[in-house]
């Protein structure tokens, strides 16, 4: 079979467009997700050299999981915000800290998020990276808390974490998390710009 037949047995996949729509959206594809990981996995040589038609790289983390970076104009480039990538960094760091999940069920809370990056930043920085502000401002915790969930709920989109059904409070770590942790020793670099750290 030609190299033009592969790729056009796995575009005709019925599994296609799905896994196509949320790699240009920067879903990440993790193991979890057993059959949309698997299809990439078997057709990575086709898909790979598909999007490398569009200025994009299918990248393969080395946990399990699968995206996309766009390289051009064609996709357009995606960056998570500051308060995105700060939020991102806390949950990284309090994956790798088995401590602060809750005993036996492997989950964290939107609390312990608030509670770390707190010990990341001063409550100044926090508010000013949460507001996309350079001045000083002050943010109330009820703003926090709202700040917080819609960065997480972000994360949820994207794979990084997977919301406890019924709850916006406790959550799962997936996979793609371990991408923040190339920025996990360096969380003051959240005042950089963010297009120069990730790109979904």
């Amino acid at each position: 079979m030609s190299e033009h037949e592969n790729l056009g047995k796995v575009v005709a996949s019925e599994r296609f467009p799905v896994v196509d729509y949320k790699l240009r959206r920067g879903v990440h594809i993790a193991i979890e997700d057993v059959e949309p990981y698997e299809f990439i996995k078997l057709n990575i040589t086709e898909l790979s050299k598909l999007y490398r038609r569009y200025e994009a790289d299918l990248i393969e983390g080395a946990e399990g999981y699968f995206y996309l970076v766009s390289r051009g104009a064609i996709f357009g480039q995606r960056q998570l915000t500051k308060a995105e990538m700060l939020v991102g960094l806390s949950i990284a760091h309090l994956y790798r800290d088995p401590e602060h999940r809750i005993r036996g069920t492997g989950e964290l809370t939107i609390e312990q998020v608030i509670s770390r990056l707190e010990t990341l930043k001063s409550q100044e920085d926090i508010a000013r990276i949460m507001t996309e502000t350079k001045f000083k401002v002050e943010l109330q915790p009820s703003k926090m808390r709202e700040a917080v969930s819609a960065a997480m709920k972000t994360l949820a989109a994207l794979n990084f974490i997977q919301l406890t059904p019924g709850t916006e409070n406790t959550f799962r770590c997936k996979r793609p998390i371990y991408r923040f942790t190339q920025f996990i020793m360096q969380p003051e670099s959240t005042s950089e710009p963010v297009s120069e750290k990730m790109k979904p």
